[in-house]
């Protein structure tokens, strides 16, 4: 059924090429056979691979990175220094490279750390719509190979998110939480950070994962626990 939407949906159409309209800073890198749309942002120091697509009122930051055949719907956002991979495909209104939250507080007031770090992600990673994906304190927050993040999903600083992941909407993971390969978070799940998650495991929407969890396991409930026993 898959192949038949594809053979039978009309492709949309866009000239390649870089409008006029568009702003790409002069040490800017830009790749062979890219479209980039009106009021695209493009800013200093950034790289665009081949064939990628910006939609209109996309922002590509200084110094982060975007290779080739990717598509970054319009008002998506990838910050500074942040590196995305091949053929992947971002939702309007995602920001790649948000601020992590981390801050120190001291009687009673709250004050910034500063976010240093960066997102990296691998390629053939779908990031959804109005998605947050925040950058590492230090060093890197990764989302891995073929990863795919549904609508309205919150990734904390410093998380790594293994290949092949299903991460469904309004999902939130802690920051610096590690998750292994082929684990599928349904809708609405919350982690603690600071945790190890297995591979090849899933969780039921609104599981509330609170510890570090084996691999294999499906688990529902609050605190998360197996499905058999939470029914």
């Amino acid at each position: 059924f898959a192949k038949l939407l594809q053979l039978f949906t009309p492709e949309l159409e866009f000239p390649i090429g870089i409008s006029e309209k568009a702003f790409i800073a002069e040490t800017a890198e830009i790749g062979k056979d890219v479209t980039i749309l009106p009021f695209a942002v493009v800013d200093a120091h950034a790289k665009i691979g081949d064939r990628v697509t910006l939609y209109p009122h996309t922002y590509i930051g200084q110094y982060a990175e975007v290779d080739e055949d990717t598509l970054i719907y319009s008002n998506a956002t990838v910050r500074e220094h942040c590196r995305v991979g091949k053929r992947c495909i971002i939702h309007s209104s995602a920001v790649i490279g948000s601020d992590g939250f981390g801050f120190t507080t001291d009687n009673g007031i709250h004050t910034k750390v500063p976010q240093v770090g960066n997102v990296v992600l691998e390629d053939d990673v779908e990031i959804g719509a109005q998605d947050g994906i925040d950058r590492a304190t230090t060093g890197s927050t990764v989302i891995g190979h073929g990863t795919k993040i549904d609508n309205l999903v919150h990734i904390g600083h410093n998380c790594k998110i293994g290949p092949n992941n299903l991460i469904v909407a309004q999902t939130g993971i802690s920051g610096s939480t590690v998750v292994g390969h082929n684990v599928t978070f349904g809708g609405q799940v919350g982690t603690v950070g600071h945790i190890h998650i297995g591979s090849n495991s899933v969780f039921a929407a609104r599981t509330g994962i609170i510890g570090n969890m084996p691999d294999g396991v499906f688990c529902a409930g609050f605190p998360a626990q197996p499905h058999q026993e939470w029914w």
